[in-house]
């Protein structure tokens, strides 16, 4: 199994070869042996008070131009996404909006494992790739986050002498 992140934004002409490159790869693998996720922003307008799906949409429809059929879309964001949402948003981009998982802003990078679990990521992944494995075993992670929320002070002073 390779996990490759094609970083940058869709639409960039950088990012073109890359593209072109994983949606090549279905073609090599077999489109069942294929998964593509798609991480996208859901940006919060505070003065509004409201997430907007639009961007994603715009992002999806570009993928879907060039060939890429979004599998499942990690929505980042700051504030939690609803149900009807996850469906709006599954709804204008093609994927069941059970497809559609948020990944909420963690405190620390750490924390984004066990929230992309509590969300069923992984279950999903799995899933929808037809791959036999057990559950999850987190504890040991999720007592390393613990203990890193836990400090009570910073390794390095705040004038960053490091």
């Amino acid at each position: 199994m390779v996990i490759t992140e094609i970083g940058g934004t869709v639409g960039d002409i950088e990012s073109l070869p890359f593209l072109e490159a994983i949606r090549q790869i279905k073609y090599e693998v077999d489109r069942e042996n294929v998964l593509f996720i798609h991480v996208t922003l859901i940006p919060y307008l505070s003065k509004a008070g409201e997430l907007k799906t639009k961007p994603t949409q715009h992002s999806v429809k570009e993928l879907r131009s060039i060939g890429i059929k979004t599998d499942i879309i990690v929505c980042r964001t700051e504030k939690p996404i609803s149900k009807e949402m996850k469906d709006k948003i599954g709804l204008f981009c093609n994927v069941d909006g059970d497809s559609v998982v948020q990944n909420l802003d963690a405190e620390n990078l750490y924390e984004v494992p066990l929230l992309l679990h509590n969300e069923g990521l992984d279950s999903l992944v799995i899933k929808k790739l037809g791959l036999k494995c057990g559950e999850a075993e987190l504890s040991e992670w999720a007592e390393m986050v613990n203990k890193i929320k836990s400090l009570k002070r910073a390794i390095y002073p705040d004038n960053n002498d490091y």
